[in-house]
């Protein structure tokens, strides 16, 4: 045999053995699968995935947070009097432009002045066969008394201007009788608010109470400083005036439902005067509530449990045990929260607190769906 012939023929057998082994070895993983780990030991299935673990870092939060909203025209202010009386001056006319606290008309009230009970006099002998009474039965007392009318008092009432505007139509004609609370006159104030909402949650990110916001408007005046900056009830009633419920912040973002449990809150800052816009504009609320100083130690938001203040974290000691360890904190952008005190910098943690459900992908910020156990 030649030695061609010889080569081909280990050729073959190589491979052969080669597919041999291969084969045995599939058929050894299909059928019985590894029973040892790296180390030799029995491999035992638990059909769980280990807890996902984090490391404190070090990093800078800015607490900054934008809303989406409207620019809203604020509702007419009514001037009632406090008294029952009648319309006796305008001190503004329908038209005129006023401040908060400038005069707009009097009330005048009557009252009855008392009566005075007459003096008491003493006794006069009458002259004899002289008679002074009603009767001529000589007896005094049926003699008729009479007293004076008495003379109406009057007490004027001012009422001032309880916003910046333009006053509107009287609702009474002057020396008409005006009745106690009653709605005289309204003003139409010629400021606006910026005003969306704000979900629950983020409220605590405004724990520092910020009293401004940065206002952008796509296509309008530049980026500007509103001031007076509420949130919740009061700044319902900033915008709302004595409008009817029904009509309310016509315009603003979320008008239906958003009085509902749970649905959010209303959000609202005062524009400057000297910024033009109109009724009705989308704008968006930037608000800063605070930067950390420096470098601080920061977690995810999903790692801790409570956020305001205090909260708890698990820590993942040296053999995989997590422990929880209360600690202190400080600000949130939403995504990572500062943490003051109980932790430092290089400390494992769990990424998502022991009993909450866990992220299973799907947003860009990594955070998970729902907000750790024990909640905000």
């Amino acid at each position: 045999m030649s030695k061609t012939a010889v080569r081909r023929v280990l050729f073959r057998t190589f491979w052969a053995v080669i597919g041999l082994v291969v084969a045995v070895s599939l058929f050894k993983l299909a059928f019985t699968g590894s029973t040892q780990d790296a180390d030799g030991a029995p491999l035992t299935p638990t059909g769980q995935i280990p807890p996902e673990e984090v490391v404190a870092e070090k990093g800078t939060i800015s607490n900054s947070l934008t809303i989406d909203g409207t620019i809203v025209i604020d509702k007419p202010v009514s001037a009632t009097s406090s008294v029952t009386g009648v319309l006796a001056h305008k001190f503004a006319d329908t038209g005129t432009r006023v401040k908060k606290g400038d005069k707009l008309f009097q009330v005048r009230a009557e009252e009855e002045a008392a009566v005075e009970e007459p003096a008491e006099e003493e006794p006069v002998e009458e002259e004899p066969g002289k008679v002074d009474d009603a009767t001529g039965d000589g007896d005094r007392d049926d003699a008729p008394v009479e007293q004076p009318a008495p003379k109406p008092v009057y007490h004027w009432y001012t009422v001032v201007a309880p916003a910046t505007g333009i006053v509107g139509n009287y609702a009474v004609d002057m020396m008409a009788d005006v009745a106690e609370d009653g709605v005289v006159v309204s003003i139409r104030p010629t400021t606006f608010h910026a005003v969306g909402a704000i979900s629950p949650l983020d409220r605590y990110r405004l724990a520092g109470n910020p009293d401004r916001a940065t206002v952008t408007i796509e296509g309008g005046p530049k980026p500007f400083t509103c001031t007076d900056l509420v949130v919740g009830d009061a700044a319902t009633e900033t915008i709302a005036g004595d409008a009817p419920e029904d009509e309310m912040m016509e315009g603003a973002p979320g008008g239906e439902g958003e009085g509902e449990s749970g649905a959010g809150a209303r959000i609202s800052c005062l524009v400057p005067e000297k910024v033009t816009v109109f009724d009705g504009l989308a704008m968006s609320m930037t608000i800063d509530a605070g930067t950390s100083d420096g470098d601080v130690v920061t977690i995810p938001v999903t790692a801790v449990t409570g956020l305001v203040r205090d909260g708890s974290v698990w820590v993942v000691g040296e053999d995989g045990t997590p422990t929880e360890q209360p600690v202190k904190l400080g600000l949130t952008d939403g995504k990572l929260v500062e943490v003051t005190s109980g932790l430092k910098a290089g400390d494992s943690v769990l990424r998502y607190v022991p009993g909450s459900k866990e992220k299973g992908g799907g947003t860009d910020d990594g955070m998970s769906e729902e907000m750790p156990a024990g909640e905000m």
